[in-house]
């Protein structure tokens, strides 16, 4: 999937809510009384720092709210060159998780993130000048958080659609916002609507009824999903292009934090394919910016920058030719 005008800077545009997560900087419980260090997270926000540090211009729609934590959101991004110019601040609290660090190296999730100001996102706040948007992703967290979020991410899909720029769609399911039964009346609709598909095999398993990669491929294909991917962790993953199979090693790396990293995969594999690289190409893209973000604390803050990846990393569309991703 490539651009009929690589000399401007590609741009992806994505929806959603930032969040402010507060962890431990080793294991311990919350009850523990340890210090917690403030970062920035969700993963429509990772996804957008991602994409745009490997090149790609990006921007991020939703809302915050007119407290100290909204401006920490809006200070971060800008720091990070993505676009919020569509960011819109209100009275309500902006969302807050805190995310326990257990013995067993799993993180524990604990949202405050009810009646938030992210969760009045709604079709409204869908800027009209889209003009020079390239890509949407959409992920289902989203539409969990209320009526309003769902309206706005349809009313998203529908713009895409109808303008026929690609959508890529990862349903990444949380079972903390709604149930399965609630969530694959919503997000499976949403599969026909999009070009890309990026699951793990449990959320193959909610909306395809199989964890198996080839089954999960196969019935995704026949709802029109151009490009699946199946994420399994630590066997790597598969994936499925025009005909075309490809079967991704896991990258063995020190995790030392594993969240995030589906987001860095997604912007990975965004980012290649729209900078024109190939199947395997993009795959592996994918998988080494999934591997680096877990090797540091926090939601984003391992992810590599273009001028960082390693030669066997880069596709050879990046290599001759800069402007894939506009020379940045």
């Amino acid at each position: 999937m490539t651009v009929a005008d690589p000399a401007r800077s590609l741009r992806v545009i994505t929806c959603g809510e930032a969040l402010i997560a507060a962890l431990p900087d080793r294991p311990v419980t919350l009850d523990g009384g340890e210090p917690l260090r403030l970062y920035l997270g969700g993963a429509e926000v990772n996804f957008a720092v991602g994409i745009r540090r490997l090149g790609l211009d990006a921007r991020f729609v939703g809302r915050v709210g007119n407290d100290t934590l909204g401006s920490l959101v809006l200070t971060t991004l800008e720091c990070e060159d993505v676009d919020v110019t569509h960011v819109r601040r209100n009275d309500g609290v902006s969302g807050l998780y805190l995310r326990e660090w257990l013995a067993d190296g799993q993180r524990r999730p604990l949202y405050y993130r009810a009646h938030s100001a992210g969760s009045t996102f709604g079709p409204e706040d869908w800027p009209s000048d889209t003009n020079d948007v390239d890509w949407l992703h959409i992920t289902g967290i989203t539409p969990a958080l209320s009526i309003p979020c769902r309206d706005a991410v349809m009313a998203a899909l529908a713009w895409a659609n109808d303008h026929a720029i690609p959508v890529s769609f990862d349903p990444n399911y949380r079972h903390q916002l709604w149930t399965r039964e609630e969530a694959r009346a919503v997000l499976l609709p949403m599969v026909a609507h999009c070009q890309v598909l990026l699951l793990g095999t449990g959320e193959g398993d909610l909306l395809f009824g199989t964890d198996d990669p080839d089954t999960i491929i196969e019935r995704a294909t026949l709802m029109n999903v151009a490009v699946v991917v199946v994420k399994q962790g630590s066997e790597g993953a598969t994936a499925q292009s025009a005909g075309e199979f490809w079967r991704q090693q896991a990258l063995d790396v020190e995790a030392l934090d594993p969240v995030g990293a589906g987001d860095a995969f997604d912007a990975g594999f965004v980012a290649g394919m729209l900078g024109g690289a190939s199947l395997n190409e993009a795959m592996t893209l994918a998988t080494y910016c999934g591997a680096k973000v877990t090797e540091r604390p926090g939601e984003h803050e391992g992810f590599p920058r273009r001028n960082e990846l390693p030669a066997g990393v880069l596709p050879k569309a990046w290599v001759s030719d800069s402007s894939a991703l506009g020379g940045n």
